[in-house]
């Protein structure tokens, strides 16, 4: 693989998504080819995290990095003293404005790798002709969900090629629990015997647990002895924990301490449920949604919101996919999986295959190696993503 500088405003130890899919992704690769450059939020944390790598990571010694002519300078300066072939912008905007400048210091590839957020970008005059020069001097763009693809392609304009490469599952993480995996989850949580339904995310209104609230009462009119498990934490929670006294008391809503416990959640789980819904005028989206596959590994069927590329995720045989604005379509689609166990249970075998074949680490390294190998204007060996829904509509 040729040698590649990753150029990142976004990287641990600060916690955020794009730090975990670019720390994931680099795991893929090997650690004498890369080298990281990267903003500094916390010094002392920094550096006593870096040392733990076995690549490289080189720090910009102010907490944002913008496209600026020192910025370039010093990455200039890696490419070259490290003979950089292929310079990979973590977050496309507005990094991957230095793109020219990397060129001209000897980068034979541009990489840049968009997340989502470009969307509002997108939607801003002046920001939509950034993108459009960003999309002009790279080589590949890679993209999330066939939605924000969409959403994008317009504002980054035709010049480079698009590749579907989003986060991946780790499927030993992520495993059907046995039958005493289950029962100790449960015990862990302070659930009964009843099934359960689990939402792990942060705590949002796009996430939808509000709906899940409020569609309780009619899935206990059907299935008294559901359950509701909501794991995540964020500014929603007080206004969540209003909802669970009004629809359903007994709600458990708690943060995760660890991985681990995130693990124990899916354990305790018949069904997982995150009905996620678009707000903002199209501004506050689902970009994919990796924890709906994070369940279908763990053996779960899955009902999935619509918002965004969400729907991407699951498969008709692997879930359903419901408005999220729409508590009688939940309602339905909780009723269904939960009074059906044969069903649900075929659903989260579906579930687990569909990720071994499409959505592990292992497939996503070697698109990645692909990608930054591959010459500009190479046709035809760039996979895209081929999601399929299910709607109850």
């Amino acid at each position: 693989m040729p040698r590649t500088l990753l150029v990142t405003n976004d990287f641990p130890p600060t916690i955020g998504g794009i730090q975990s899919y670019l720390r994931d992704f680099l795991a893929t690769l090997n650690p004498q080819d890369v080298i990281v450059f990267a903003s500094t939020q916390d010094g002392d944390a920094a550096a006593e995290y870096d040392s733990t790598l076995p690549y490289t990571v080189v720090r910009w010694p102010r907490s944002i990095m913008l496209p600026t002519p020192a910025t370039a300078r010093q990455m200039q300066r890696l490419i070259r003293e490290h003979d950089i072939e292929t310079v990979w912008f973590g977050a496309a905007a507005p990094l991957a404005l230095m793109a020219p400048a990397a060129r001209a210091a000897g980068a034979r590839r541009i990489v840049a790798t968009t997340h989502g957020h470009e969307v509002g970008w997108s939607m801003l005059p002046g920001a939509r002709q950034a993108l459009c020069r960003i999309g002009k001097s790279s080589d590949v763009l890679t993209y999330i969900s066939d939605y924000t693809r969409n959403r994008l392609e317009p504002a980054f304009g035709s010049g480079a090629r698009w590749v579907h490469l989003p986060s991946a599952v780790n499927l030993e993480d992520f495993t059907p629990p046995t039958a005493d995996e289950k029962q100790a989850a449960r015990a862990h949580f302070g659930l009964g015997s009843g099934p359960v339904i689990v939402c792990i995310s942060r705590l949002v209104p796009r996430k939808g647990q509000d709906q899940l609230l409020r569609a309780m009462p009619a899935v206990r009119g059907r299935i008294p002895d559901a359950q509701l498990l909501i794991i995540g934490r964020g500014r929603y929670e007080p206004t969540l924990r209003e909802l669970a006294h009004l629809y359903c008391p007994d709600a458990v809503i708690q943060e995760a301490r660890d991985t681990a416990e995130l693990r124990l959640a899916l354990h305790a789980a018949d069904v997982f449920a995150m009905p996620a819904r678009t707000r903002g005028g199209g501004l506050d989206v689902e970009g994919l949604g990796i924890v709906y596959l994070e369940a279908q590994a763990a053996g779960l069927p899955v009902v999935a919101g619509d918002s965004g590329g969400a729907p991407e995720t699951v498969t008709p045989e692997t879930g359903l996919v419901v408005r999220g604005s729409s508590v009688p379509e939940l309602e339905e689609a909780l009723c269904t999986l939960l009074g059906d166990a044969p069903r649900a249970h075929r659903m989260g075998a579906a579930g687990r295959r569909h990720v071994e074949e499409r959505w592990t680490w292992e497939i996503m390294g070697a698109r990645l190696r692909e990608i930054l190998e591959c010459d500009r204007g190479q046709a035809g060996v760039y996979p895209t993503s081929h999601a399929s829904t299910h709607s109850l509509r």
